[in-house]
């Protein structure tokens, strides 16, 4: 969003805010995959995924940014 006002002798001041991931949802990283990890039973069927295929964090600037600026022209 952004407001001008026009101001004496040809300027103008512009006056605004930017806001992004305003609902604040998670991006979440993508999953573990590491398929040597994988723990199998004798008879070849899994045993243990050992953190395969498992998400363990967020992608950077996942979190709600919210920013303001002020710009004068003329």
């Amino acid at each position: 969003m952004f407001r001008q006002f026009l101001l004496p002798r040809g300027l103008d001041l512009q006056v605004r805010m930017e806001a992004f991931n305003v609902t604040n949802r998670p991006r979440f990283s993508n999953p573990g995959g590491n398929v040597s990890n994988l723990r199998l039973n004798p008879d070849g069927t899994v045993r243990d995924l050992n953190g395969f295929a498992v998400v363990t964090g967020t992608q950077d600037g996942s979190e709600r940014q919210i920013r303001f600026g002020v710009r004068v022209g003329w």
